[in-house]
Order: C-alpha cells, then structure tokens, then sequence
C-alpha cells in the first residue's frame, strides 16, 4: 500500500524529523552557542529539526538550555526579570547565540548582556526589540508558566502579549508607546500628588488623548485574540472537561469595535481622574485588564486540582499554537521544562504526540524512561556540569 501524502508532498510515513526537513513553512533551532550562561562557561550544540530530549541530573542546566532559546525567540528570560542574574558568577557579561531556520532562510541571532546592558543581535549587528522579536517562534511550558493560571492578572497579561507578538502585526510598538504614556501620566498624577498644586488638565489630557489612542487598539486586539483562543480550545485532546476564556477590561465592560472601546476608554479615565490624583496613578486600562479562565463554569485557580491546571494550561498552549499556524502557516517551536513530572498525564503524552510530527519540540527530564512513549525518533543530548552533548543514539554503543 503507497504512502498517503499530505498538503506539500510530504510523506506521511516518515519518522518526525524526516518530515519536518521537508517541511517547507516552519521554523527551527538548528544551533545553539553559550557564552558565561549561567553555568555553561562555552557550550556549541546543533539539534534535530524534531524532538529533542534534555536529560542529566538535577541542577546540571537542562533549564538553563531552555531559557537560553527563550531569551533568543524574546530577548528576556522566563525565570528572571533581572537580566544580569543570567551572567556565570565571577564574570562580566554573557552571551547566547543561535542559528534559526525560518521557511528555508538561516537567520543569525544573539543577546549579549553585561551587568549594565543587553544588546539583542540580528545577523552580529545591533538592533531594536520590535525587529529581533518573530525571528524565532517558541510557546514554552515550564512551571514558572503557570503562574498563567495560579498567578495575577499582570502573569496572564503577559501571556496574552507575548502569544500576540507574532500574530498581531504593531502590537509591541503599541504596548511600547502605550508604556510610555502610561509612565508620563502616572508621573504627572504623583507630581501633583506630592505638591499639592493646581492641577493642569491640559497636560494630564496631553497624555491620556496617547493612553486613548494605542489603548484602544490593544484592548480591541487583546479581545479579539482571545476570542481566537476560544474557537481553537481542544475538544477531545483533553477529555471532556470544558475550559472558558473571558478577557475582562476595567475601560471597556463589552470590548467591541474601536469607537466603542474609545468612547468608553474616555470616559472611564475623566471619571477616575479625581481618585487618580489621590493615588498617583492611572486605575484605569489595558495595565489592569485580566484574563479569566473556567473549568465546566467554575472559577479554575480556585477550584481546579493542580491536574486540571495543567491540562488547561495546555489546552491554553494548543489553542495558542494552532492560532499561530493559521497566520504563519507553521507551529512554533515547543519546549517542556521536567517533562518527567507531566508523564503521568495521558493528555501530555498526547499533546506532544500531536505536535511531534508537526514543529521542533524540547523536553528535559532528569531521568530517560519512558520518553520514548511521547516522540518517536527523539534525539538524546546529556546535560551534565554546565556542558552538552549528543547522547549516542539507542543502538549505537560501542560493543568492543
């Protein structure tokens, strides 16, 4: 019986990586150098265009590989906010660099960081965060991400955001410019808070007319990303628990078109100006907005286990991953911090069958069992004291 071949010719009976080489819309990590990153002194490795697998004892660095990548695709970490912390004790700056394949095109990325500046890197020349960012596509599933779930409204916030990066085109010089709005408004409020003097409307206007104009786009992207999210949530992945999703803004109660949300953006602001300038700062925006999630109507970070978290935070990423593809036609890059502790969940175990075929995958573990179940054909690279390398494949062994 032939093969059945999919939408660009390529085989379906091939193993993972065979078919993603083939694959003509994706993107990959195909090499990864480290320069004093945290405990890897000087490390160079290249990685399959499938599932790679991060294994060796605990504190040995497999997270610290996974942050590496991250800060490539993000120009930040997901574990610090300090960037400084990622630099080896001892020196004074660190550096990681990494060759992505992007649709066939090799693209030359790195971040240098020293204890006063990071520099982000596009083909060894500096440039800007709005540039560097979409070089690289990565969805990461590590416990400090669901904090998405257990944590506040600024965690959930975040996610929506860097989720959005890649899809919504202007959305990080939006956020940028509305930062800076927000930051002059607040100043402005805690100047007259601190002074006591007559309050100049006009300049606290001057500000919010900025906070209008770049808040109102992203509320109204914001409310339309999740509603992606909510017609891509899994029906059958995940079993038969329903998850919901409700994007809640304090400047628009029903996130509608653009002169809607305008119009109450406005009003919302004159109404709170009083109580700001008691408090200093601005109460009212997308800063403040949230991202409610529910398990079959119920509130999930009060009332879902610590299993049901989880699996909705994937059936979060899934949705994610699949919007993603639908505008770039590719799935980006999946990582799995201490995928060991996820093994007894059959949903990981096909989730991240679902994805194997399909993107570049990574998972560290500090034990090898059992993750061949997940990825066949899963590339084996040891972690140990600060350095990695190629694992030889199972079957390899010197016999002599």
């Amino acid at each position: 019986m032939p093969c059945r071949r999919g939408r660009y010719g390529v085989s379906l009976c091939r193993d993972a990586n065979e078919i993603l080489e083939a694959w003509p819309s994706s993107v990959r990590l195909s090499t990864l150098r480290l320069f004093n990153f945290r405990n890897f002194t000087r490390a160079e490795v290249s990685f399959s265009p499938g599932s790679n697998m991060l294994f060796g004892r605990n504190a040995q660095g497999k997270t610290n590989v996974l942050e590496a990548i991250y800060i490539l695709a993000y120009g930040k970490s997901f574990r610090t906010v300090v960037a400084r912390d990622c630099i080896q004790h001892g020196e004074k700056l660190c550096g990681v660099e990494g060759v992505v394949e992007k649709q066939s095109v090799e693209r030359d990325l790195g971040v240098a960081i020293s204890s006063r500046e990071k520099k982000l890197m596009l083909h060894r020349k500096s440039v800007g965060w709005a540039e560097f960012v979409g070089n690289l596509h990565v969805a990461a599933f590590t416990s400090e991400h669901l904090g998405v779930i257990r944590g506040g409204p600024g965690e959930r916030r975040a996610f929506l955001d860097r989720a959005m990066v890649t899809v919504c085109p202007g959305h990080i010089a939006r956020l940028a410019a509305y930062t800076r709005a927000l930051r002059q408004r607040n100043k402005l409020l805690s100047f007259y808070q601190r002074q006591d003097r007559r309050v100049d409307d006009s300049l606290i206007e001057a500000w919010e007319e900025k906070l209008i104009v770049e808040g109102t786009q992203i509320l109204r992207d914001r409310a339309r990303y999740v509603e992606a999210l909510k017609g891509r949530l899994p029906d059958k992945l995940f079993g038969d628990d329903t998850l919901t999703l409700q994007y809640i803004s304090n400047a628009a109660l029903e996130p509608g078109d653009g002169e809607e949300i305008e119009w109450e953006f406005r009003e919302r602001l004159s109404e709170k100006r009083t109580a700001d300038l008691r408090s200093g700062f601005t109460s009212v925006g997308p800063h403040r907005d949230d991202l409610k999630l529910f398990l079959n109507g119920k509130p999930l970070a009060e009332f879902g286990s610590a299993g049901e978290q989880r699996s909705s935070l994937l059936s979060l990423y899934f949705a994610q991953m699949e919007a993603h593809k639908e505008v770039h036609g590719f799935y980006p890059v999946f990582m799995v911090d201490d995928v060991e502790a996820e093994l007894d969940s059959e949903r990981m175990k096909r989730f991240l069958g679902h994805l194997a075929q399909r993107t570049q995958v990574f998972l560290t573990t500090a034990r090898e069992t059992r993750v061949a179940e997940i990825a066949a054909g899963v590339r084996r690279y040891e972690v140990r004291s600060g350095t990695i390398a190629p694992a030889p494949a199972e079957g390899d062994a010197d016999l002599d």
